[in-house]
């Protein structure tokens, strides 16, 4: 069987297919720029399947912190993790969920909202992986 990696995903409306067959020319990076993407298609669907009111807690992330454009100073990240993390916020995750392991999904998802918003990556992106493979190719740089 040749090295390979496959994801095909069929569910109503939805349908995907990533692959790359992988050889002796195939390189490294442009295995991690399929995982990479394979995992943002996967983190976004996530949140369509669970059962759960997630404008509910995009409204909790916007009172936590909203988005805006210019530098944001050590100070507010500070602010706004100290919201993220207090138990105030567990408490409105509350009115979306009372599982404790619902509750534990919605902080995740949550955490991500906000780090996101406040320039903070939390995945790799295939977006950035392509670009990098480029400016690699282009300039031969490693």
């Amino acid at each position: 069987m040749d090295d390979k990696i496959e994801f095909i995903a069929k569910h109503k409306n939805w349908f995907v297919v990533k692959k790359i067959k992988i050889d002796e020319n195939t390189e490294n990076i442009e295995i991690a720029r399929l995982l990479a993407s394979i995992d943002e298609t996967v983190l976004n669907k996530i949140v369509e399947y669970l059962p759960f009111d997630i404008d509910k807690l995009y409204k909790i992330a916007d009172e936590i912190f909203q988005k805006k454009k210019g530098r944001i100073t050590e100070e507010e990240i500070a602010q706004v993790l100290k919201k993220l993390k207090s138990p105030a916020t567990t408490r409105k995750l509350n009115e979306i969920t009372e599982s404790k392991e619902g509750k534990e999904i919605l902080k995740a998802i949550l955490n991500n909202i906000i780090l996101e918003r406040l320039g903070i990556q939390t995945r790799v992106s295939p977006k950035v992986i392509e670009k990098y493979i480029e400016n690699m190719q282009t300039e031969g740089l490693k």
